[in-house]
């Protein structure tokens, strides 16, 4: 599978139903269950590689910043949601972490693990089997450093549209506030 029709199938997922991330996980399925076994193999590994690619401490600490604390299941789920969104939201996210915050209006469904599985369901499906080989080969830990949410100041800085948005929903827990309780 090329990635443009990698592409198509997700963007046209969302495209389909618009900000409902549930339902573009539903269309998602039934577009994954039209494909043949090889395809859904092909777009399970093309899901994976793309998840590596915001497998990073700047995307982790912005999702931090927007969701609260996060185990790496997550932040898995979470890669799964911003992935959902389409290419060019992960090339902004990529290029500007901080840029997440475009993603606020839908950060309830963040958590959610709405993807996970898909492509083995629609696999099952077609083949009455699951994939032969199962599972990501990528890293155990996010690229690059965690930044050290704690430091107010820094994370200002660093994330100004994030902080902003903290700011201005002061229900969401500061991390440099849980730092002095």
């Amino acid at each position: 599978m090329e990635w443009a029709v990698f592409w198509r199938i997700v963007e046209g997922a969302r495209a389909e139903v618009g900000a409902d991330t549930e339902r573009v996980a539903q269309v998602l399925l039934r577009s994954l269950r039209a494909l043949t076994p090889d395809e859904i193999e092909q777009f399970e590994e093309l899901w994976f590689q793309a998840q590596d690619e915001l497998y990073r401490w700047p995307i982790r600490d912005a999702a931090t910043l927007l969701l609260g604390l996060l185990d790496d299941d997550d932040f898995l789920s979470v890669q799964d949601w911003i992935l959902s969104h389409g290419r060019q939201t992960i090339q902004r996210v990529q290029d500007d972490p901080d840029s997440l915050v475009e993603l606020a209006p839908d950060r309830r469904n963040a958590r959610i693990d709405w993807f996970c599985g898909l492509p083995l369901e629609a696999h099952i499906a077609a083949t009455g089997a699951p994939f032969a080989i199962d599972g990501p080969s990528g890293s155990d830990t996010p690229v690059g450093t965690p930044a050290d949410l704690t430091d107010e100041t820094r994370t200002r800085q660093r994330f100004p549209k994030l902080t902003a948005y903290l700011d201005s929903n002061p229900w969401i827990e500061r991390p440099w506030e849980r730092a002095t309780i």
